[in-house]
């Protein structure tokens, strides 16, 4: 099946005339972060399949006003038949909006581990940051987690889906990153993603 996996930016395409063939077999949406409720509630509207998200750095309204959706913040759910972990915000630089140090995200990524280990793991993870040294940047907003490398480590999901890095930051920079059997998904703007039947381990 063919997974539609946006963030940060508004992809117009997707709301304009009719679908492309590249988009005619979306079963699922992804949500990474920082985008309108209102686009998220078009999107789900227009393509009439699930859509799972975190929130991104950006996100407060989402508390007065969420997405149409599963948020699927530190919690594993069953959605499509595949199973999904979120982990929301990004690396603390100002206080301001969805933050959190390492330590903190080493907290909730191991509040998370009980939920993992009763679905026998993840096959995709989503997340608003990116891991550390992938697809992340120099400056402490848009630094990577450290944690999420451990979690690819141990994990080993099919896909890691990310937002947080705009290309416009670094166009020629690499989207998909393969670390091991994942890939590492930098899904700013938009990006479709096969996913075939996934092999079921125990994390």
């Amino acid at each position: 099946m063919q997974i539609l996996a946006v963030s940060d930016e508004v992809d117009e395409a997707l709301l304009a005339g009719p679908r492309s063939e590249r988009l005619a077999n979306v079963r699922l949406i992804l949500s990474c972060g920082d985008l309108p409720q209102d686009y998220l509630e078009a999107l789900a509207d227009r393509f009439s399949v699930p859509l799972v998200y975190v929130r991104g750095n950006h996100d407060l309204r989402y508390r007065d006003v969420p997405p149409p959706g599963d948020d699927v913040d530190g919690r594993v759910a069953t959605v499509a038949g595949l199973r999904i972990v979120g982990f929301e915000g990004c690396m603390w630089y100002n206080g301001e909006g969805v933050q959190y140090t390492e330590r903190e995200m080493w907290w909730r990524v191991l509040r998370a581990r009980p939920a993992l280990w009763r679905a026998h793991g993840a096959d995709l993870v989503i997340a608003h940051a990116p891991p550390y040294g992938i697809h992340d940047g120099a400056d402490r907003a848009h630094t990577g987690f450290r944690v999420f490398r451990r979690l690819l480590e141990t994990l080993r999901p099919r896909y890691f889906v990310h937002g947080h890095t705009h290309v416009s930051y670094a166009p020629k920079a690499a989207r998909i990153t393969a670390v091991g059997p994942t890939q590492v998904v930098n899904a700013c703007r938009s990006i479709v993603l096969s996913y075939h039947a996934p092999s079921r381990r125990i994390a």
